[in-house]
Parts: structure tokens; sequence; C-alpha cells
């Protein structure tokens, strides 16, 4: 008898580990097999070199993305057809159905082999054209062209469900060349059409901690899986109410380097101490981070803008910026001349947990914007000043997404007419809001 309970301990505290040991363990993301139709455009006219070119880029994107693993095929579906597509596929889980061994979806036909090629993937993608236009904009003598992609994420696996519907908006205009305004569209949807990917939670990667030294940790998953430096990872801790178990942020990691299965971060903020198995969750971003500041000197005043890289790179982010030197802007009858500095630089990023230092140089031009309001005419074309700026910021996170900064630094810029403009520069200080995006 004694023997009869002793095993049946055993095997009740197997099956507990087993419901409860389990559970606790860590979720790490694998490579999802995908299938990715041609681009679907019937109903726009499309030259058939932007064309194959967009297919090119869609491919891409999934392929170089690393999470993915993609077949490709050369069907296109339409808006039409991509909706009997996701009924047959529906209709395949029925035991009764048989699938011909030819089969219409809108203007495609997929054979019964390549239908069930494609449904064996776990994740069908179809992109289709929802909009294409090219013209002239006489007003300001340039070409434009307006692309926007829709792109189907359908759950074959399970039940053909849409995972989700995106629709990438991209545009591009050139004075002289109606094909370079298309590819500056073209060229636009990849860093779009990534960002959308991994805003999904369904290709979002969770990961775990392999190791933790202070405030830096070693993250299992590198280059593999599509990590990339200054990518961002939120700490999630487990909560268990009840039956219900549930998961909330309580850190912030940045990734600093990445090897090939291996990647390594630096903890910006966390709420408790962190293990080998601590989750980790990516926080999809766009990979820039808007600066809005005023800076002033003993003679100008200075508001501007920087958008400096974030992702794939770390500690040196390159940026570009402009600031309106107020004092120079002037206007007469219904003119206005408003100068505006266009800057090209970089910053070394030193993270201190929640405060970051980062010292900062870069070069520029000075532009003059003139409007005159009863024509309408404006002109950027005329150049004032070319100059430089140096300087450091300290930053401080107040949320996973915003910091303050302020900013202590030299600025020069030196005039190209001296009978119209002066040189002015001297020591600078100001400050700011930063937005993660």
């Amino acid at each position: 008898m004694r023997l009869r309970r002793l095993a049946m301990c055993v095997v009740l505290i197997f099956v507990l580990v087993g419901l409860f040991g389990a559970g606790a363990q860590p979720i790490v993301s694998t490579k999802q097999d995908i299938a990715v139709f041609s681009l679907g455009y019937y109903g726009w006219f499309i030259p058939l070199q932007a064309l194959g070119t967009i297919d090119l880029k869609i491919q891409e994107v999934f392929s170089d993305i690393g999470r993915f693993t993609v077949f490709g095929t050369t069907q296109r579906l339409s808006s039409q057809g991509l909706q009997q597509f996701i009924d047959t596929l529906r209709r395949t889980k029925q035991a009764n159905f048989v699938l011909p061994e030819q089969y219409q979806f809108g203007e495609a036909f997929l054979t019964k082999a390549e239908f069930e090629r494609l449904s064996g993937a776990f994740i069908v993608v179809v992109p289709v054209v929802t909009n294409f236009a090219v013209y002239w904009d006489s007003k300001a003598a340039t070409w434009n062209c307006n692309i926007t992609t829709g792109i189907t994420f359908i759950d074959v696996a399970h039940d053909a469900s849409v995972i989700a519907v995106e629709s990438i908006d991209t545009s591009g205009s050139d004075k002289t060349s109606m094909n370079s305004a298309i590819m500056y569209a073209i060229n636009a949807i990849p860093s779009q059409l990534e960002y959308s990917i991994r805003s999904i939670p369904q290709f979002q990667i969770s990961t775990r901690i392999l190791e933790a030294q202070g405030s830096t940790v070693k993250i299992q998953l590198g280059a593999d899986m599509g990590l990339k430096k200054g990518d961002e990872y939120a700490i999630m801790e487990k909560q268990t109410y009840g039956i219900i178990e549930d998961s909330r942020e309580v850190g912030l990691i940045v990734v600093t380097d990445v090897r090939q299965q291996v990647s390594t971060g630096r903890v910006l903020y966390c709420a408790g101490s962190l293990d080998s198995n601590t989750q980790l969750k990516e926080i999809a971003r766009q990979g820039v981070d808007l600066d809005l500041y005023f800076h002033s000197s003993a003679s100008e005043s200075l508001p501007g803008l920087r958008m400096t890289a974030s992702r794939g790179y770390f500690p040196l982010r390159p940026y570009i910026g402009m600031q309106v030197p107020v004092n120079y802007a002037f206007g007469f009858f219904s003119v206005t001349a408003i100068p505006i500095n266009t800057i090209v630089g970089a910053e070394y990023m030193i993270p201190l947990g929640r405060l970051h230092i980062a010292p900062y140089a870069g070069f520029g031009i000075t532009y003059i914007y003139l409007s005159e309001a009863i024509s309408g005419y404006t002109n950027t074309n005329y150049l004032s000043h070319f100059g430089f700026q140096a300087g450091g910021r300290v930053g401080y996170l107040v949320s996973r997404n915003t910091r303050l900064f302020v900013d202590v630094g030299f600025d020069y810029w030196k005039a190209l007419d001296l009978l119209l403009f002066d040189d002015y520069g001297g020591l600078t200080i100001g400050a700011g809001i930063s937005f993660k995006l």
C-alpha cells in the first residue's frame, strides 16, 4: 500500500511539473513557412519593368527579414481571386471536399499540385495593387506616382483565417522622368512592408535571456532570425490570477551586437532581477528617432528637428536634420524668405540605464525658402551659408517610447555672399524631446 501511494505521489509530481513547469518556460520563436504569391494588379496598367521590380522587392523583404522560410509562386491573384482562394482553402478542411485537377481563382489558374504546394505552408501571403497612379503636376512641374499595395496574410495551417491585411502607401516624384517617379515610389515599399510585418503579433519575435551579467545580457537568436543592432525587446513578467496567466512589460533591452545565433543586449531599465530564462518580446519600430529641439546662442534662435537611424546602428548612429536660424528670416511685400540649415552627421550613443550620453557632429548647408503669396511661386535653389555643428547630449528615457534631453554644443555658419548675409555661430545650449518611432 505504501509503495502504491509513493508511486502515485511520484506520478502526481511529474504531472504537476509537466503542467506548470513547462508553462513557465519562455517562448523562443522559430522560422515560419510562408508562400508568397506574385503581385496581383488586374484593373491597373503597370509597366512590365515596374511590375517585375515590385515583385522582386516584396520577395526580398520576406527573404531578408530572417524569420521566414519562403516559397514563391509566379501566380497572381486579383482581389476577387483572393477571396475565392480563401474560400477554397476553407472548403479543403471539409472531409468530403475534392479539389479538381485545375482551379480558377479570378484570372489565375492553379493546378491541383500547385494548390497543394501553397496550402502546405503555414502562412500564404497575397500582395495585390489596389491603386497605381502616375500623373504630371503642372503647378509643381513634377511627375508623381502613388502606389497602394494590399498585403493579405492567410493562416492556412489552421482554419484559413485572415491574420492581417496591411495597406502599403508609397509615393515618388521627379521633375524630369516619369520612370524615376515610379521607381522612387517602388523603392519606398520595402521599409514600410518590413515594419508592417514586424508589427503583426503572430510574426513578432519572442526569445529569452541566456545569461545576465549586470546590465549586459546574452539573448538567444541572432542574425539567423533577422535581429539587428538597435532593436529593442521588452522584458516580460508572467503573472497568474487563478487559472489565468497574464504577462506585462517590466523592462527594456536594446540590442548592441548581433552574431549568427546569439545577440548581446544592454538593459535600459528593469523592475526586478533577470535570470537565464527571462522572457523577451520584440518591440516593432520603424528604426528612426525623431527629435524636436530648440537651441539658442548669443545671436541666434535655432528651432529644429533631427531624424536619427536607430535600427541597424549602434553605438554610432547617423542622422539628418534641419534647423531654422529665426533671426535671418525676413519678408517684403508678399514675399517670405526663410533660411533652413540642412545637416548630415552622426552621434555616438553611450547608454547608462535610462540615462544616455551622446557626443555628436555634423556639417551642412543653408538654403533660402522663398515663397510669393499671390502667385504661389516657391524656390529653394538659393544657398546662403555652409557650416558645421558639434556638441554633446544628455538624455533621459521617461518611457519606452520617449526621451527628454539637453544639448550643449557649438555651431558655425559661413556666409557664401557677405554682401547679403553675415557669418554667425558660437556656443549653443538647448533642450528637446525624442520620439522612438
